[in-house]
């Protein structure tokens, strides 16, 4: 992952500036030697998050640590779950055990039953690769994943139920976020023919991690577009505000997927960066509030 402070200098912006009306973003606000408006702080602080993550890429290109396949799948992944993140800024608590309409899944279903696939894919993958590794030099007869070592692995089923049932949506996010970290650490390191190692499943036939790999993200998108229309049934479209939020948080994961599997790369670069984000964001706040 990227750097905390750019994390959480870019979610203090996003505090500030997801409720913005489309007449506040029309509010004066200096850049340099540019008389603009709030507006633009949005496509600034986008243009910065970009620029490092081009500045990065480069680095990591010329370095020892040349990104990965699995790696890159893994960016992928987390750009879409920074998407989702994204768009889950414009969803108020009240929302989150409303159904959209007549047999339609609330947001907490929704959420739940992406985490739930997340954590069946990602034991799935670790598992496949463990017995690859274990049988690199013979071929053996590919075997499932039993149920109680999936348990063993991600915890509990009844236990992550329970969770989901109770959690407000803040908690359920926080909950997402740490099982989202440990699949971008645990399985950063999968390389070479690894990602060809069988993994049986539902589906009755063995398919690749590589194949598993790409659900990840897949899976999210789909499910992500279920809770957009969700949000829009139950709230409206997003403002413009939140919309230019995304185009933020997308920018966040460029930077955050270039460091999968280097995870010290660019560490200063990114401090500096937050700084600079982090004081946009209190100078907007008191814009807002002068």
């Amino acid at each position: 992952m990227a750097e905390m402070k750019l994390i959480e200098a870019v979610e203090r912006f996003a505090s500030v500036a997801n409720h913005l009306s489309d007449e506040e973003l029309k509010i004066v606000w200096k850049w340099r030697t540019h008389d603009t408006n709030i507006r633009f702080a949005f496509f600034c602080t986008y243009e910065e998050l970009r620029t490092l993550a081009a500045r990065l890429i480069s680095q990591r290109t010329s370095g020892s640590k040349i990104i990965t396949t699995a790696q890159r799948a893994l960016a992928q992944y987390h750009s879409a779950y920074r998407n989702l993140q994204a768009i889950l800024l414009g969803a108020d608590e009240e929302l989150l055990d409303l159904p959209p309409g007549k047999d339609e899944w609330p947001l907490r279903v929704i959420l739940g039953h992406i985490m739930a696939a997340e954590r069946e894919f990602f034991a799935r993958i670790w598992f496949a690769v463990q017995q690859h590794r274990q049988d690199a030099e013979e071929v053996k007869e590919t075997v499932e994943m039993a149920d109680e070592e999936v348990e063993k692995f991600v915890g509990s089923y009844a236990d992550f139920e329970r969770a989901m049932n109770r959690l407000s949506l803040a908690g359920i996010q926080a909950f997402y976020d740490s099982l989202h970290k440990r699949v971008l650490r645990e399985i950063s390191d999968i390389h070479g023919l690894e990602l060809e190692a069988p993994s049986l499943w539902w589906e009755g036939i063995p398919l690749p991690v590589e194949y598993r790999l790409h659900r990840l993200d897949s899976h999210l998108r789909q499910h992500t577009i279920q809770i957009e229309k969700t949000l829009q049934a139950l709230a409206g479209p997003p403002s413009e505000a939140q919309r230019l939020l995304r185009l933020v948080y997308a920018a966040l994961a460029d930077v955050e997927g270039v460091v999968i599997g280097d995870w010290l790369l660019g560490q200063r670069e990114q401090q500096e960066l937050a700084a600079t984000i982090q004081q946009r964001a209190e100078e907007i706040g008191g814009i807002l509030t002068s």
